[in-house]
């Protein structure tokens, strides 16, 4: 059974992330600072075309997308603390080994030193007269006590250095777990206010479909859907017009987009909770794409090389990637928790773009994926490979 949408609205605040992205690969596919900022302006000038065309919200689905962007950011920043304790508990565990390694050497050598001291005593008190009554040579006595006396010396200034060592580690040792206290607290805070706002989402989410539910029931629903899949298609017709200048590389090798026809990966492996053509809302609207399940977080790959034409969110899709192709294709990702790459930046077919998730209203998470030849979507399956 496929689980039923919490009543999404049409396309809600697009977020477009901006941050520069540096040009990787083979020569052919570097972009020009110029060219990237002349992709970047044209992404920007349809997305803010489809802000200003978007409609009136209701408030309680606009609050859920507002808190959906809210836990997007809570948990980048939970992301961020988690990778920073991670450093600091390998800084302990390192200062604390160095700390066991300081003490047993330290042990071997108080042990040797009290060894020689021992033996050195011998040699000062009653040793020495024993090899000179046994007719052993003086000098070579006083050379023997000079050797000791010297190595003891040694061995002391030995044991001050290790000594000291240890207070550097016990010092480091204490310094570093300080820090990853107050990591450990601040992530105790964070994932308490990352729970809030998840039971606030998902408190709003159920008060926007009783109320839909009580105005009127599926058919507010269908309105929804309806809206969202409009915009998606003028989204996608305004992308094309405005990149239709811009030359894309082909997709793999010498490869057009078409050629890989059959041969594109998946963008994750999943069960599919809809298929392509498959009856949707009543049976009044049908699939565009395929919804496939995954772990919360687990990573989207691009199915194709191609160029990040869209970052923002759309009713109903949740966070979503375009990416652009030759020919003038489109694939599409969304439901995505996070994205990992920004406007007008190559990735290559299998490089990890986004997270699954579960955004747009859905309780299921996982990715949608779409093949779009301009603002016409096909059937995906017929494009990945078997």
């Amino acid at each position: 059974m496929i689980p039923k949408s919490r009543k999404s609205a049409p396309l809600l605040t697009v977020a477009l992330l901006a941050a520069a992205a540096a040009a990787v690969g083979d020569d052919r596919y570097q972009q020009s600072a110029e060219d990237l900022a002349k992709v970047r302006g044209r992404i920007d000038a349809v997305s803010k075309t489809i802000e200003h065309d978007k409609g009136e919200q209701d408030q309680l689905r606009a609050a859920v997308e507002a808190a959906e962007h809210k836990v997007d950011e809570a948990g980048s920043e939970a992301r961020r603390i988690a990778a920073q304790i991670d450093l600091q508990s390998a800084k302990v565990r390192q200062a604390q080994a160095e700390q066991v390694a300081a003490e047993q050497r330290l042990t071997e050598q108080k042990e040797a030193l009290a060894r020689q001291l021992r033996a050195s005593y011998m040699m000062g008190h009653g040793g020495k007269a024993e090899l000179l009554l046994s007719q052993q040579d003086p000098d070579r006595i006083d050379r023997m006590l000079v050797y000791y006396d010297s190595l003891n010396r040694a061995r002391a200034a030995s044991i001050a250095a290790i000594d000291a060592d240890l207070k550097k580690v016990a010092e480091l040792k204490i310094q570093y777990q300080a820090q990853l206290d107050s990591l450990q607290a601040l992530q105790d805070s964070h994932k308490k206010a990352l729970s809030a706002l998840e039971a606030d989402r998902q408190g709003r989410a159920a008060a926007m479909s009783k109320v839909a539910e009580r105005i009127a029931g599926e058919a507010e629903e269908l309105k929804g859907l309806q809206a969202s899949e409009k915009q998606l298609g003028e989204l996608i017709e305004k992308l094309r017009q405005a990149l239709a200048d811009v030359p894309v590389e082909p997709s793999g090798g010498n490869k057009s987009f078409p050629q890989m026809r059959g041969k594109m990966a998946w963008p994750l492996r999943g069960d599919l909770l809809a298929r392509y053509g498959e009856p949707k809302a009543g049976g009044r609207l049908q699939w565009k794409g395929l919804w496939i399940a995954a772990a919360e977080g687990a990573p989207v790959r691009a199915s194709s090389r191609g160029r990040v034409a869209y970052v923002g969110w759309l009713s109903s899709y949740g966070l979503i990637v375009v990416l652009q192709h030759e020919k003038g294709y489109f694939t599409l990702y969304g439901h995505n928790s996070a994205v990992t790459r920004t406007a007008g930046e190559w990735v290559d077919a299998g490089d990890v773009i986004a997270k699954a998730g579960n955004t747009g209203g859905y309780e299921q998470p996982g990715v949608y994926f779409e093949v779009r030849r301009g603002a016409d979507p096909m059937d995906p399956k017929d494009w990945l490979e078997r």
